[in-house]
């Protein structure tokens, strides 16, 4: 395993592989590879759909369990996680989310792709940044 999705990069894949740049969906597409997940990202899915600022096509519980497929290991929020996040230095955001994802993937020895802009230049983890392609 190499990269940890951020809850964009999963979310994008499932519902809008085609906002995705075709270098990075081919990496998403490949079988043989696994990817990492932090399970605060299952929160924030659902945590929006409970505010209304997302719609899902299922249920939330069937939603997320199909969409952990078997290329994703959901990584638990645990000691060493949170210990991580808050060393984090110099964060450029505000969001424990995002912290707790970066915290995840420093754990983990994982590269974190992602879309927050926020996070793009952020020199204290392994990111790899890319810009969603605008449909429509």
């Amino acid at each position: 395993m190499t990269y940890l999705l951020d809850t964009g990069v999963w979310y994008r894949g499932i519902v809008a592989p085609e906002t995705i740049p075709s270098g990075v969906r081919e990496l998403l597409s490949d079988r043989k590879q696994t990817f990492g997940l932090s399970c605060i990202s299952l929160w924030e899915i659902g945590k929006k759909v409970q505010l209304g600022k997302l719609r899902l096509t299922k249920d939330l519980g069937r939603w997320l369990d199909e969409a952990v497929s078997s290329q994703i290991t959901v990584h638990q929020i645990d000691p060493a996680v949170v210990t991580e996040a808050m060393r984090l230095p110099a964060f450029p955001n505000r969001d424990p989310a995002d912290e707790l994802i970066v915290a995840t993937a420093r754990v983990h020895g994982l590269t974190l792709l992602t879309t927050d802009h926020a996070l793009k230049n952020y020199g204290h983890a392994r990111i790899q940044y890319f810009k969603p392609i605008q449909i429509g």
